[in-house]
């Protein structure tokens, strides 16, 4: 499921890399409910909401090495094909996917999962899985991953993996993510005196300190900026939402949840908070809560950002983990619990997780596979060192390919920190968002607006 955490990452990145866009399918997967044959080959459907250029290269290897097996991916969203040999990413915002095209997927799936058909091989990251997962139409992946002496998972970042896991089972996995990080205004906060301790902080906590810097004078005048009330809100559940919302109950009807909505609306009311990027001065938030789109992203943004001096801070929790930075995908799999080929649906899953496809160039995002993660990082160093890869940050500011070891390590260090899955079901997820903002605009008081989350979300999840 997309979602836009950025309030401001990088205003221009220019990549000379070959990334070219494919054409695909729009129509969604074919029933297949037995082992399908074409020209003697077993048929392995793939159900996505868009193709790219990943997915489009994973299939051609897949299909070199395993000629026996035919992969059949079939997208909702067509996407252009192109000629260009360069990708133009404009910040802050990236591409959103329309809602309408995740609500055709969202249906579509569903339809098929719920009758008992649908793809061998479901990209789960748009969808409620948990609650598929609940209705035994997704199959438990740990047995499969048991069998497969090939595929280690110490050789991947196992809290992203233990994160999307649905009560200790695996019945979903990321192919590559995203990391939300925070971003501190250290020089600020340094001659303020004001000190965070990020290990087991909360949003209301980060909130108050946000206040007290401005509050404390200086070069900050907002806490954050160009952060749409209900992003936030949105942002602060998705973080933390097995608090939430766990199986079958949710628990928004506390005066905990009642007291944040209050104080984010207060801080908002009064300015400390402002809807709108100032784009003119991105030193003047305390903080930036990010999504880092790229390993490339976490290992610059912290140069372009408060006079270079900018500080990653773990994601802000209920106070009770230790420190993690949380993340989301564009890319999850899950495997259809009514399929005949699930042996050979796990075959191309493990394979798109391999190191050799993993540390392909097309990969978007952060790979799942550690060693393929730092050859993302080493590339980009030597890119931006060759001249090849360009990035201007906000004020035009760049940052230096001097990249030490340590600094390298430091990066991979907070990677391997990330452990907290910032999802949740779409449609709580709306109700959330549609019910904070009758509050936001004084229709509702807080307690109100609470008592309606709690109520449909409740009503929704026992469905």
């Amino acid at each position: 499921m997309k979602k836009n955490w950025t309030t401001m990452v990088l205003s221009s990145l220019l990549l000379t890399a070959p990334l070219t866009a494919c054409g695909s399918d729009s129509k969604p997967a074919e029933v297949n409910a037995s082992p399908s044959a074409k020209n003697g080959k077993t048929t392995v459907t793939v159900s996505v909401l868009k193709k790219d250029a990943f997915l489009q290269e994973a299939e051609r290897l897949f299909e070199e090495a395993n000629p026996d097996i035919d992969i059949d991916i079939r997208a909702y969203i067509a996407t252009p094909a192109s000629e260009n040999k360069q990708m133009n990413i404009k910040r802050p915002g990236g591409d959103k996917t329309n809602e309408a095209d995740l609500e055709k997927y969202r249906t579509g799936v569903n339809a098929e999962l719920m009758s008992g058909k649908g793809a061998d091989l479901i990209a789960l990251e748009s969808l409620p899985y948990d609650k598929y997962a609940d209705k035994k139409l997704l199959s438990n992946l740990d047995d499969l991953i048991k069998k497969d002496s090939g595929f280690q998972t110490s050789g991947y970042y196992t809290g992203v993996f233990d994160a999307v896991k649905i009560g200790g089972k695996t019945y979903a996995l990321p192919v590559h993510f995203k990391t939300n990080i925070t971003l501190g205004n250290a020089p600020l906060l340094t001659e303020k005196g004001i000190k965070i301790d990020d290990s087991k902080w909360t949003w209301k906590e980060m909130l108050d300190i946000g206040r007290q810097a401005v509050q404390a004078g200086g070069s900050a005048t907002a806490v954050w900026t160009g952060k749409p009330k209900t992003d936030l809100i949105s942002d602060i559940v998705q973080s933390q939402y097995s608090q939430y919302v766990a199986g079958k109950k949710a628990t928004f009807d506390t005066k905990e949840f009642t007291d944040l909505l209050e104080q984010i609306g207060d801080m908002y009311d009064k300015g400390l908070i402002l809807e709108q990027a100032d784009m003119s001065d991105a030193g003047k938030n305390v903080f930036n809560t990010m999504s880092m789109q790229t390993p490339m992203e976490m290992l610059f943004m912290p140069q372009m950002m408060y006079g270079g001096k900018g500080k990653v801070y773990s994601t802000p929790s209920d106070g009770g983990s230790s420190g993690g930075i949380s993340f989301s995908s564009d890319l999850m799999f899950g495997i259809n619990e009514k399929s005949k080929n699930k042996t050979e649906a796990w075959k191309f899953l493990s394979f798109i997780l391999s190191e050799n496809v993993q540390s392909k160039p097309a990969m978007q995002g952060f790979a799942v596979h550690k060693a393929s993660l730092e050859k993302q990082l080493r590339q980009s160093i030597e890119q931006l060192t060759s001249g090849r890869l360009k990035i201007s940050g906000p004020n035009g500011a760049s940052p230096s390919a001097a990249i030490s070891e340590e600094q390298l390590k430091s990066i991979l260090d907070l990677v391997e920190k990330t452990d907290s899955f910032a999802a949740g079901d779409p449609n709580v997820m709306k109700i959330v968002k549609e019910e904070s903002q009758s509050f936001f605009t004084k229709g509702k008081t807080a307690k109100d607006a609470a008592s309606m989350i709690q109520n449909r979300v409740t009503t929704y999840l026992n469905e």
